[in-house]
């Protein structure tokens, strides 16, 4: 099972990566403004999932019911964040704004674990201190 999610947190970090270099580029060097950038991946992601949201009708119209309020705060705040970051690429170097971008996983991991009680705080501890040596080690590196 650890090697399962060894696997998969590698996996993801260089998704993450790899998607954070390319926006880089793209903002920086073929100066593709921020928001067009966000607008035209929300859309791609958006016609991606489309299927599997109408395969799901029911659950999706549940959650909206349920849930509404927090789902357009995210709708709005995520994209927010992620221009945000986008804008801070434009003129610091991806070596900078990573590893500060990244801090919100692991406050992510403390406010799951303390405010919602999600449980497993020292795995979740350890795992944060994991990722928390890799961004001492990026961020010390330029």
């Amino acid at each position: 099972m650890l090697r399962y999610l060894w696997g998969f947190g590698v996996s993801a970090g260089l998704l993450i990566g790899s998607y954070t270099a390319w926006d880089a580029y793209a903002v920086s060097t073929l100066m593709i403004p921020p928001l067009l950038l966000d607008y035209a991946s929300s859309n791609w992601r958006s016609t991606l999932l489309a299927p599997a949201a109408f395969g799901r009708w029911k659950k999706v119209q549940e959650i909206w019911r349920e849930y509404r309020r927090e789902v357009i705060v995210i709708t709005i705040l995520n994209p927010l964040a992620y221009i945000l970051v986008l804008v801070a690429l434009t003129f610091t170097p991806v070596v900078f704004v990573v590893p500060v971008r990244e801090l919100s996983v692991l406050l992510t991991v403390l406010m799951g674990s303390i405010l919602l009680r999600e449980g497993n705080l020292k795995h979740r501890l350890i795992w944060a201190g994991v990722i928390l040596i890799g961004l001492t080690v990026l961020a010390s590196s330029s």
